[in-house]
């Protein structure tokens, strides 16, 4: 049977496409959505736009709302309610006609989901859910015979920015919480098997595999020494600085290092010169928004388009060819303690050391990882110091300035 999807968005991210209307003003309400605004190559399964469109029987009466709205015109109390009861009707054309509905957990909660007759809920990324999230599509639909959570307790846990909060355990999945009945997928299909090694004994107790009909091209990344390294560390002592940046929540101070940005731009360039590697295989993360939008500018002022760059929050679930990981952080030697306490982690690391974050920084490459850091400020954090000894053993822990493309990929059979 052909599964028939149907992404339903929040209110607030339908009313970012198509503003809703006030009792006697002009003024359209326009809603900035948590969950981002909507994705726009889903059209086509979009429960906002379907109900636009053909065959959908209140497609032309909600067009005309549409363009009255767009002319200004005022709606009275009677225009909006029949306004919503023609948005009902066709919200429930199109949920009638749908198996599948794709939605946050929270949307789930929508007045225009509470009459689906839901029989089964997966939940994706679950162990990036707080616990009361997950717990709202298996409130709202209580008839439900089978639920599954899919995550990764291992990866990014949900982001809870109060430390009040965080004391009393939110920011602990629904996931996290059972983790130790669930079934662990023990088999990976995307990295290299030499960039699966390290997260495979450092978050996996060694039970993460490579299938073994998994084949990659040696990485083009090396150094003169050893011309392929599946992982590489560049080490440089910059200078770290404090930038405020703009993002989606706001205004935030940030950090950024120039003497990293240079070295990310350098290997950037050299990969994607000639079309080695195209540029939209090629991804660079880091910790810090400050840093990405240093790289972006570096990026653009020397004519390289189409890589990615991204805080490595926002890289969960996504891959590359080749991944660049900018760590950030650096300090003068005198202040480098080889015992630290969880005060100086933070003042020196900050969650560059989260090690749920370094799991799917160094998880994101399919062929050849790139880290670029302060070596030594790195050592002080355990799990960084495993990761520079592993890099060590593989003789890929060299200055950033020897880290190069070593020579053409070549095709898997």
């Amino acid at each position: 049977m052909e599964l028939k999807p149907l992404r339903v968005y929040s209110e607030q991210a339908e009313a970012s496409e198509f503003p809703v209307p006030r009792l006697g003003s002009r003024k359209l309400l326009r809603r900035n959505p948590r969950e981002g605004r909507p994705n726009q190559s889903l059209r086509s399964i979009t429960l906002h736009h379907r109900i636009r469109q053909a065959p959908n029987p209140y497609s032309s009466e909600i067009k005309a709302f549409d363009t009255r709205l767009q002319s200004g015109e005022l709606f009275s109390r009677e225009d909006l309610v029949l306004y919503k009861k023609v948005l009902w009707e066709a919200r429930k054309f199109e949920l009638d006609r749908h198996e599948v509905i794709l939605c946050t957990c929270s949307c789930a909660a929508s007045a225009s989901l509470k009459t689906l007759d839901v029989r089964q809920i997966l939940v994706d990324e679950a162990g990036m859910a707080t616990e009361p999230e997950t717990l709202i599509p298996l409130v709202r639909f209580p008839q439900a015979e089978k639920v599954v959570l899919l995550g990764d307790h291992k990866q990014l846990r949900p982001v809870v920015k109060n430390e009040w909060l965080q004391n009393l355990g939110l920011d602990r999945s629904l996931f996290e919480r059972y983790h130790e009945d669930a079934h662990m997928l023990d088999t990976q299909y995307r990295m290299h098997e030499g960039i699966c090694a390290f997260p495979s004994v450092a978050f996996y107790k060694s039970r993460l595999k490579t299938w073994q009909g998994l084949k990659r091209p040696p990485s083009v990344l090396g150094h003169a020494g050893k011309e392929s390294c599946p992982v590489i560390f560049g080490h440089v002592q910059g200078h770290e600085r404090s930038l405020l940046v703009s993002t989606d929540e706001g205004n935030e101070n940030s950090k950024a290092n120039l003497e990293e940005v240079a070295e990310v731009v350098r290997i950037t360039k050299q990969l994607t010169l000639g079309r080695t590697i195209e540029p939209q295989d090629v991804a660079v993360l880091t910790p810090y928004n400050a840093q990405a939008s240093e790289i972006s500018k570096a990026l653009r002022r020397e004519g390289i388009a189409g890589v990615a760059v991204s805080s490595i929050t926002k890289s969960q679930g996504s891959e590359w060819r080749y991944v660049l990981v900018s760590t950030v952080r650096t300090c003068a030697k005198s202040d480098l303690d080889q015992r630290p306490t969880k005060s100086w982690l933070k003042k020196f690391l900050g969650f560059v050391v989260d090690p749920n974050q370094v799991n799917v920084a160094v998880t994101r490459a399919q062929e050849g990882l790139c880290l670029i850091g302060d070596h030594l400020l790195l050592r002080c954090c355990p799990l960084w110091r495993s990761l520079l000894d592993f890099c060590e053993a593989q003789q890929s822990l060299v200055p950033a300035g020897q880290v190069c493309v070593c020579r053409k990929p070549t095709m898997p059979s």
